[in-house]
């Protein structure tokens, strides 16, 4: 029985060390430097499968970075992944589906490293919602515990790394590229249907959406630390297609929206006298910039019911296209963007009401074009349907949670006190 037992012991043993083998040789995620085997795992077509977290967590885990762009899927998709295309400094470390929590978890963990200057950050009203904390690989990742030691163990030993890996192989064997979600031409009519669904998609989650003032405060604390510590902190505010931002403001949520504004430019405008340690950007430690708010290019109309063309900025209602996250960047160092259509403002409290105001009055001047007569002629109808508010159980920040941020930010380095 003890010879049975000891067998049956060991033949685990052994074939988890070949499972865990198997995904640190293949390493879909990029994290354990294995060498690329030609034919078979050279091309990294997997490191955003998991929406990016555990690339992006081994990356500032491990440190060494001078500039970081963080965000959503926004910030994925809407600025550059090399960063040959980047300011020199920078690198593109943005989540799919990501959230103020993983966010502020992701900013403290970047800045244990001592080469870290600045942090540029996309906020919007999704990520301080109750609806969502963190996603499942999160756990996995470094972003959780700081260790990138444990995030490999705990990556090397998970089913989905598993899976990630054999899509790898059998990309690399077919020569299958990883999916990008824009293309330069669409059969007739694809984009016109992407944004239909997209706005009406977005008009029920915004009924059902709920501010979590927590969240705020999570971030808050970091931003203190941050700045305190010599960290330069942009924020900015992500830019909308014309067409989801309405759905917003006929879901009920437009003095959220405002709101929210104003409550991000007192907040960052705490900080702003703070001197950097060493700028990446013009100012203080702490600015925020606005870029919604029906601008030009976020009023450029839908496609058509039968174009095939590519939209010129957004590809759909509530993702904008890297140039015009290069434009953005551009703005927020004080140059000029390519596209002259692409502007955007700095917040602060002395700019809400005048703000504000603009955005009222490009809204309806926005309402008034065919463009905006379709959306609330398409939205009319929904709201006619009586259509129910997405709801989904809140998940709400807990001691851990806090824990976890404030351990990270025990470890930042003392960059004010060497200037």
């Amino acid at each position: 029985m003890q010879r049975y037992a000891a067998t049956l012991l060991i033949a685990l043993i052994a074939g988890l060390a070949g499972f865990a083998g198997f995904n640190a040789l293949v390493d879909p995620f990029g994290i354990t430097g294995s060498p690329d085997i030609p034919g078979l795992t050279s091309r990294d077509t997997r490191l955003y499968e998991d929406g990016g977290r555990v690339h992006v967590g081994d990356q500032l885990a491990r440190g060494g970075e001078d500039a970081i762009i963080l965000g959503s899927s926004r910030s994925v998709d809407g600025f550059p992944r090399d960063p040959e295309d980047l300011p020199a400094g920078f690198i593109n470390a943005g989540m799919r589906g990501t959230n103020i929590f993983e966010l502020s978890q992701a900013a403290a963990l970047a800045a244990g490293s001592d080469s870290l200057r600045c942090v540029v950050i996309g906020l919007d009203l999704d990520e301080f919602g109750t609806h969502s904390k963190a996603k499942a690989t999160y756990w996995l990742s470094a972003l959780r515990d700081g260790n990138a030691d444990f995030a490999r163990a705990r990556v090397a030993l998970s089913p989905s790394t598993f899976g990630a890996s054999v899509q790898l192989l059998a990309d690399n064997l077919t020569g299958s590229e990883p999916r990008v979600p824009w293309a330069d031409s669409y059969p007739a009519g694809a984009q016109r249907t992407r944004y239909e669904n997209g706005a009406r998609g977005i008009y029920r989650f915004y009924l059902g959406y709920r501010f979590d003032p927590e969240r705020l405060a999570l971030f808050e604390h970091v931003l203190d630390r941050l700045t305190a510590e010599g960290v330069q902190v942009t924020g900015f505010i992500h830019p909308l297609h014309a067409w989801r931002e309405e759905a917003l403001f006929r879901a009920g949520r437009g003095d959220d929206y405002l709101a929210f504004r104003a409550t991000l430019g007192e907040t960052f405008a705490r900080y702003a006298d703070r001197e950097p340690a060493s700028a990446c950007l013009p100012g203080g430690a702490a600015r925020i910039w606005d870029f919604s708010g029906f601008r030009d290019f976020a009023t450029i109309a839908a496609p058509g019911t039968e174009a095939t063309e590519a939209h010129p900025a957004f590809y759909e209602p509530s993702h904008y296209l890297p140039h015009i996250g290069t434009d953005m960047l551009a703005i927020m160092a004080g140059g000029a963007p390519v596209d002259a259509r692409v502007s955007g403002e700095r917040l602060d409290p002395g700019t809400t009401e005048t703000s504000a105001a603009a955005i009222a009055a490009r809204r309806t001047a926005w309402l008034a074009t065919e463009d905006g007569r379709d959306v609330t002629a398409m939205l009319d109808a929904v709201i006619a349907g009586n259509p129910s508010a997405e709801l989904e159980t809140p998940q709400f920040l807990n001691r851990d949670d806090e824990t976890s941020v404030i351990d990270k930010l025990a470890r930042i380095a003392p960059r004010a006190a060497r200037r």
